[in-house]
């Protein structure tokens, strides 16, 4: 399996989380509204996962291109999502006694960063300094910022007192 399908096959697990995000148990804003973020918006949610869309698609033209270190880039997105899997959607799935939107559609973030790791790492595609950089840099940003800012940072910042 190539290094080149499995980031392309971590793009659509995106776009299919996203759709189940929209979709099931009410959706996504309105979790997030309920939950956390009471001012968050479907125009929000647009243009973040959009955002996001875009640029795990220009890290793996990059990578298709350029090939070399430039997969440190893009398996930033790989591992940063399937430790969101993890902290948001099993988490508070868990925490909440309810489904987390976003939860079933995880399972296919795992299953990609299963093959990174069989396919990339052990099979020798990817090498282990490029690969364990590509996966700490995705775990400490994308991973702790999807983890930490909607469910922790945003909340606290709302019930700060102004003035």
């Amino acid at each position: 399996m190539s290094v080149d399908i499995l980031l392309w096959a971590s793009l659509a697990a995106l776009v299919i989380h996203v759709t189940e995000e929209t979709a099931i148990n009410g959706g996504f804003i309105q979790w997030i509204r309920t939950s956390f973020w009471p001012t968050y918006t479907g125009r929000m949610n647009f243009w973040f996962n959009g955002g996001a869309i875009a640029a795990v698609a220009a890290s793996n033209v990059l990578y298709d291109l350029f090939g070399g270190r430039w997969v440190i880039l893009a398996l930033i997105w790989p591992a940063g999502f399937a430790l969101h899997g993890l902290t948001v959607h099993v988490f508070w799935t868990i925490r909440q006694n309810n489904l987390s939107p976003g939860l079933l559609t995880s399972v296919i973030y795992w299953i990609v960063a299963y093959f990174f790791v069989r396919y990339g790492l052990v099979a020798g595609q990817i090498d282990a300094a490029d690969f364990w950089t590509g996966a700490v840099l995705g775990i400490v940003t994308v991973g702790a910022f999807l983890t930490f800012v909607p469910t922790l940072v945003i909340p606290a910042l709302i019930r700060r007192p102004t003035g």
